[in-house]
C-alpha cells in the first residue's frame, strides 16, 4: 500500500510539473508576441549608424560643433533594400555634450553610435579643448574605445563632405588606410585606449593619426588621406610630424608598432650605385645612462633588406658590391634618424620617445634626481645612432649581368 501510494504520488507531482511547464512556456511566448509591438523596440526604419564624428571648436564663440556621418538601410521602394544612404547631421552647443544632445533632438532617427569608427577632431579643438573633448568621449559607453581620434587641420566638419580615392564611403576608406599605411610605419594610429593611457603623463607626449587633404592624381577634386602624425603633449596640440618622422617614432617605440613595417628607400652611393630596396626592422634598442648629472643616450637599429632595382649593370653577388650598399643604406637610414631625432629635440623640444619612461624604468633612483628639470635637460641630451644593415635578398636573381 505504501509503495502504491508513493507511485501515485509521483505521478501527480509529475502531471503538476508539466502543466506549469506549458503555463510558462505560453506566458514567454505571449511575453515576446507582446514585445514585437512595444515602443521601446527600434525598427530597422527607425535607426541611422554613426561611422565617424567631426568634432570643432570655435574660440571666439567658445562653442563646440558635432557632426556625424550616418548611414541608414533604405526603405524607398526605387531602391534595393541592401544600399545604405548616407547624409551628415550637425549641431552646436556649450559643451561636447550639448552639441551631441542638440544634434540628436534634430534628427528623425535614433543614432545607433556602436560603428563609429573614427573622431576627426579639429585642429582648433584639439589645441584648445583637447582635454573637454577627450573626457566627453570617454565617458559616454556608447562610444567606442577602440575608435579613432585623428586630427586635422582646418574646420573637421567639412572633411566629412569629402570623396575619397576608392569611391567608398569616407570611413570605409580610412579603415582601409589605416591597415594599408601599418606597414609604412609612417601612420600612428591611436585609439581613445591609446589616449588615456598617455594623456596624463606630465614629462612626455605622444603622437596621434593626422588627416591631410590632397588633389587627386585621376580627378580634379579633393580627397583625404592619412600621413604623419599630430603631436599631442599637456593634452593639447602641439605640432605636426610627417611620415618619415613617425617612421623613426615607430621604429622606436617596441616591436609591437615595428615587426611589420616594410618601407622602401631609394639609396645613392659614393661611387654612382642608385637602387632602391625593401627595409624590415630586425632589432631596436635603446641604451642610456647617467653621467655627471646628466643623461645620455645610445639608439640601435638593425635591418634586414632586399634590392629591388638598379640603375647600371652591377653584380650584386660580389661582397664587395653587397657590403658597399650595406654600408650606403646604413648611412642613409642613420641620418634619416638622426633628423626625425633633432626635430623631436631641437624644435618641437618634446619627449614623443618616451625616454622619460625608459630613465623611469631602468635608472629610478637617477630619475628622482633628474624629473624636475626633464623639460629642460631633455633637448640637451646628446644621442647616438648606430644604424646597421644586412641584405638578404636580391630580388629574382642574385646578379643583374645574368638577366642580360
Amino acid at each position: 500500500m505504501c509503495q502504491g501510494y508513493n507511485h501515485k504520488n509521483i505521478a501527480v507531482r509529475i502531471g503538476n510539473s508539466l502543466k506549469n511547464f506549458v503555463r510558462f512556456s505560453l506566458l514567454c511566448l505571449c511575453c515576446m508576441s507582446l514585445a514585437g509591438c512595444s515602443p521601446d523596440v527600434n525598427e530597422i526604419s527607425d535607426i541611422a549608424l554613426v561611422t565617424a564624428t567631426a568634432i570643432d571648436y570655435n574660440a571666439d564663440t567658445k562653442k563646440y560643433t558635432f557632426s556625424a556621418f550616418c548611414v541608414m538601410p533604405s526603405n524607398t521602394s526605387q531602391e534595393k533594400s541592401s544600399t545604405l544612404t548616407p547624409w551628415i547631421s550637425s549641431a552646436s552647443g556649450k559643451t561636447p555634450l550639448d552639441a551631441a544632445r542638440k544634434m540628436r533632438s534634430r534628427v528623425g532617427k535614433n543614432l545607433i553610435f556602436q560603428h563609429n569608427k573614427f573622431f576627426i577632431i579639429s585642429e582648433s579643438a584639439a589645441k584648445l579643448s583637447l582635454y573637454e573633448v577627450m573626457d566627453y568621449l570617454t565617458r559616454k559607453r556608447e562610444f567606442r574605445i577602440s575608435a579613432y581620434p585623428i586630427i586635422a587641420p582646418g574646420q573637421a566638419s567639412d572633411i566629412l563632405k569629402l570623396s575619397t580615392e576608392s569611391g567608398d564611403m569616407l570611413p570605409n576608406d580610412l579603415l582601409g588606410q589605416v591597415r594599408n599605411n601599418k606597414l609604412s610605419g609612417q601612420i600612428k594610429p591611436l585609439t581613445i585606449k591609446d589616449f588615456v593611457d598617455l594623456f596624463e603623463n606630465p614629462n612626455r607626449g605622444f603622437v596621434s593619426g593626422r588627416l591631410k587633404v590632397k588633389s587627386s592624381e585621376t580627378s580634379d577634386k579633393k580627397i583625404l588621406f592619412l600621413n604623419g602624425g599630430a603631436v599631442i603633449y599637456k593634452q593639447k596640440f602641439a605640432g605636426w610630424l610627417e611620415g618619415n618622422d613617425v617612421w623613426t617614432l615607430n621604429a622606436l617605440s617596441g616591436k609591437k608598432y615595428w615587426r611589420n613595417i616594410e618601407f622602401n628607400e631609394v639609396i645613392n652611393s659614393n661611387d654612382g650605385l642608385e637602387f632602391s630596396a625593401l627595409f624590415h626592422v630586425k632589432e631596436s634598442k635603446i641604451q642610456g645612462n647617467i653621467q655627471n648629472g646628466s643623461p645620455r643616450l645610445s639608439i640601435y637599429l638593425k635591418f634586414s633588406a632586399s634590392v629591388e632595382d638598379l640603375n647600371e649593370e652591377t653584380d650584386v653577388g660580389d661582397s664587395g658590391v653587397t657590403l658597399q650598399m650595406e654600408r650606403a643604406a646604413s648611412n642613409y637610414l642613420e641620418k634619416s634618424v638622426e633628423k626625425s631625432l633633432k626635430h623631436f629635440q631641437k624644435d618641437l623640444k618634446i619627449d614623443v620617445l618616451g625616454l622619460s619612461d625608459y630613465y623611469l624604468q631602468y635608472h629610478p633612483a637617477a630619475w628622482k634626481l633628474i624629473e624636475k628639470d626633464w623639460e629642460s635637460l631633455y633637448p640637451m641630451i646628446p644621442v647616438k645612432v648606430h644604424v646597421a644593415v644586412q641584405f638578404e635578398k636580391y630580388g629574382m636573381s642574385t646578379s643583374i649581368k645574368e638577366r642580360l
